[in-house]
C-alpha cells in the first residue's frame, strides 16, 4: 500500500513537473521575441538618427 501511494505521489510530481518545464520554455520564447522585437526598433531607430545625420550633414 505504501509503494502505491508512493508511486502515485511520484506520478502526480512528474506531470507537475512536465507542466512547469512546459511553463518555462513558453516563457523563454516570449523573453527570446520580445529580445527579438527590442533589438529591431533598436536598430530601427538607429539607423533612423544616422540617415538624419547624413542628410544634415550633405546640406
Amino acid at each position: 500500500m505504501e509503494y502505491a501511494n508512493a508511486r502515485l505521489e511520484c506520478n502526480a510530481a512528474d506531470e507537475r513537473a512536465n507542466i512547469l518545464a512546459s511553463k518555462v520554455i513558453g516563457l523563454e520564447e516570449k523573453a527570446s521575441e520580445h529580445l527579438w522585437l527590442n533589438l529591431m526598433v533598436h536598430q530601427s531607430h538607429l539607423i533612423h538618427s544616422l540617415s538624419s545625420l547624413l542628410l544634415n550633414k550633405g546640406s
